[in-house]
């Protein structure tokens, strides 16, 4: 069978003519001088303002570029303005996006259904919650259910966002070099960080452990770059980053961050060359760079991740208290066993909890001013949702995972091996998310719900794909058999090749 030629994409639809370069020059130095000012003047508000408003113009005239934007503000939550986050600024301006460029969208086809209901039900169940939450703030502060409920309608926005404007393959490619290029330049910040002073590198997330888990969720993505691009010199560049991504990983002395790494490598190791890495060489190509990256960086951090790794359960820092807070986590959901406590709740109660807990050691641990977080998301599922909670938050792995599944081995079918290669990349993406979820409160995390979003549309990409194909076939006077939506015995399509 052929095989189609394999190119970077442009960030520019082919459609479209290029605006001059002169007027790019003039933007980018306007732009630079902008934020230099602000910046020397301390001036936080001025600079994400002059970020954002050419980005709301750009975004008008090309909507179809929210998704980037979206994968962008996921990889930079540090970056704020007072009390404001990135991705609180580009949540209502997705919003209006999609408001306004809803006229002009066709009617949206998804097959597969399954993640979508399962996420409606996980977020009716969440919002009935404020119903008898036992923080019932809703002035949107850090420990309310209005608070926390506010940013999974968020997160909701970032999914919809994807849902929306993702609608062919190249928009797909498009994605995965962004999401390559911000785990590679967040990496870069990070490594200087560390060797700059910094106990743990934060990236651009505002937190080790999170920065770890995102960037280990971007490194399959990378690995289907590996895989993608003909160019020697560029499969060079494109490993050279990854090397950084696994890099920085170790940085942040994360322990769940470093084990969720394992994870990742070990499921991407077993992917089969062919459907996954297309040849072996490249297979081992991306294996041996994942491996000299990480290695350079266990040497320069080894003493101090050493160091972290002995004190997970045991010492002063006791993995920043999880066997406490999950103690804690338990004797909360007792107290509320069918409803839980209500979404967002724990972290109002955890000292009051932490207090009357038995088996809860003080000897080296200090209650914190504002509560913790359980830092586990199906424990905390389970104290402030109840049950039912914990199995909607579950409902909605397993649907998302067999959709990547279902996906992958149809796209496989019919030859869409960068549709097969990318589905596989964010299944592991998934599956070591989940992992990282045992030490984190991720429920509401972005890049998780980009994630989502792009389950959702990937059926819709290889249907519309092989509409084209279809298309171009019998324009040529070939024959081509579509893919049904199910998943029964299926007709190969030959795919063209790019001359």
């Amino acid at each position: 069978m052929s095989t189609a030629s394999v190119r970077l994409p442009s960030l520019v639809a082919p459609d479209r003519a290029p605006p001059r370069a002169a007027l790019w020059v003039l933007a980018a130095v306007v732009l630079g001088v902008g934020l230099g000012l602000a910046a020397a003047l301390q001036q936080t508000t001025i600079a994400v303002a002059i970020v954002l408003l050419p980005a709301l113009v750009a975004l008008l005239l090309h909507p179809d570029w929210l998704p980037p934007v979206l994968v962008a503000s996921a990889f930079g939550e540090a970056i704020s303005t007072g009390s404001l986050t990135v991705s609180r600024l580009v949540g209502p301006l997705a919003v209006l996006i999609m408001v306004l460029a809803l006229p002009a969208r066709t009617r949206l086809r998804l097959p597969r259904l399954g993640v979508l209901l399962t996420v409606l039900a996980y977020s009716a169940w969440a919002l009935a919650s404020a119903l008898w939450t036992v923080n019932p703030d809703s002035s949107f502060h850090l420990g309310g259910t209005g608070y926390t409920l506010a940013s999974l309608a968020l997160s909701i926005v970032f999914m919809l966002g994807i849902i929306m404007f993702v609608r062919r393959e190249y928009e797909l490619r498009r994605l995965a070099v962004i999401i390559w290029g911000f785990s590679v330049g967040v990496g870069l910040v990070a490594i200087v960080q560390y060797l700059s002073g910094y106990t743990r590198s934060l990236g651009l997330s505002g937190d080790a452990n999170f920065f770890a888990a995102l960037q280990v969720v971007a490194i399959p993505v990378e690995a289907v770059l590996v895989s993608q691009v003909n160019s020697t010199r560029m499969r060079v560049i494109v490993l050279a980053g990854l090397g950084v991504t696994v890099g920085s990983v170790l940085t942040s002395l994360s322990r769940g961050g470093i084990l969720t790494l394992a994870v990742a490598f070990v499921l991407l190791s077993i992917q089969p060359a062919s459907a996954f890495f297309r040849t072996r060489a490249r297979k081992r190509a991306f294996l041996l760079v994942a491996v000299l990256g990480g290695g350079v960086l266990l040497i320069a951090t080894f003493s101090a991740l050493s160091a972290r790794t002995s004190s997970l359960f045991t010492t002063g820092d006791g993995g920043s208290g999880r066997t406490n807070l999950w103690l804690a986590a338990v004797h909360g959901w007792h107290q509320h066993p069918l409803t839980g406590m209500g979404f967002g709740a724990f972290i109002g109660q955890s000292n009051q909890l932490l207090l009357t807990t038995h088996g809860v050691d003080f000897s080296a641990y200090a209650l914190r001013p504002t509560g913790q977080y359980v830092h586990n998301a199906y424990l905390e599922s389970l104290t402030e949702l109840g049950p039912i909670g914990l199995v909607l938050f579950l409902g909605i792995l397993v649907t998302t995972a067999a959709s990547l599944l279902s996906t992958a081995r149809r796209a496989a079918r019919a030859g869409a091996m960068f549709l097969s290669s990318f589905a596989r990349a964010l299944l592991v993406s998934l599956a070591a998310f989940a992992f990282a979820s045992f030490f984190l409160s991720s429920e509401t995390e972005r890049a998780f719900w980009i994630l989502l979003g792009l389950s959702v549309v990937l059926p819709r990409v290889l249907l519309e794909e092989q509409r084209r194909q279809r298309a171009g076939y019998e324009a040529d006077g070939a024959s081509a058999t579509v893919l049904p939506s199910g998943d029964g015995p299926l007709a190969t399509i030959p795919r063209r090749v790019d001359v």
